[in-house]
């Protein structure tokens, strides 16, 4: 029996996927980052649970869509990086992207509430 998700990619690579460019906007909310750091502070405040496999991509489209730009190229730990800063079209969002994922997260939630409590009829 074929899964559904086989098609396309893992339920948590899709839900990867569906979060990364959110998660990049909250961090370069707080700061301007290079992908290092980003990649990087993503492992470490999510104990090793949201890593990004090839962060550029999200990068790159962020930075084509406005909501991202380059903010100069700095040295950092004897390296010349690229730095990336969020845009006020980012902020704004970045702001309906988490209405939009908290709203639906709660929506969720209340149906695993509603199922666990047997208010589910078949």
């Amino acid at each position: 029996m074929k899964r559904s998700n086989e098609a396309n990619g893992s339920i948590s690579e899709n839900l990867k996927k569906g979060i990364t460019e959110m998660l990049i906007l909250s961090f370069l909310d707080k700061r301007d980052m290079h992908i290092y750091a980003i990649t990087s502070q993503l492992d470490e405040l999510s104990n090793s649970v949201c890593k990004i496999s090839y962060p550029y991509a999200a990068i790159y489209r962020l930075v084509n869509s406005g909501y991202i730009a380059e903010a100069g190229k700095k040295v950092d730990d004897n390296r010349l990086r690229q730095f990336y800063s969020i845009t006020p079209g980012g902020r704004e969002y970045l702001s309906a992207m988490r209405k939009e994922y908290e709203l639906f997260i709660s929506g969720v939630n209340l149906i695993y509430k509603n199922l666990e409590g047997g208010e589910f009829d078949a």
